[in-house]
């Protein structure tokens, strides 16, 4: 049974992959996972901090690109 409202994939559902991969990634990556510092503090704790950083704005670009603004969306 087909619903009267068709569902397409929408591109930007694949943004949030590019952080998730990212931080699975990060302990094989030699460059990561070694023992040196960034900043002061050691590269894997870095690289981690950053990617969680990112995927916040990138969690917002689906949200807006899914729901545009004027929408009302049920709870």
């Amino acid at each position: 049974m087909a619903s009267s409202e068709t569902r397409r994939f929408h591109p930007v559902l694949l943004l949030p992959v590019i952080p998730v991969l990212a931080l699975l990634g990060g302990v094989y990556l030699p460059f990561v996972n070694a023992r040196t510092l960034w900043l002061g503090v050691p590269s894997i704790f870095v690289w981690t901090s950053g990617w969680v950083i990112v995927i916040t704005p990138v969690l917002w670009m689906v949200e807006r690109a899914l729901h545009p603004k004027g929408v009302e969306v049920a709870p």
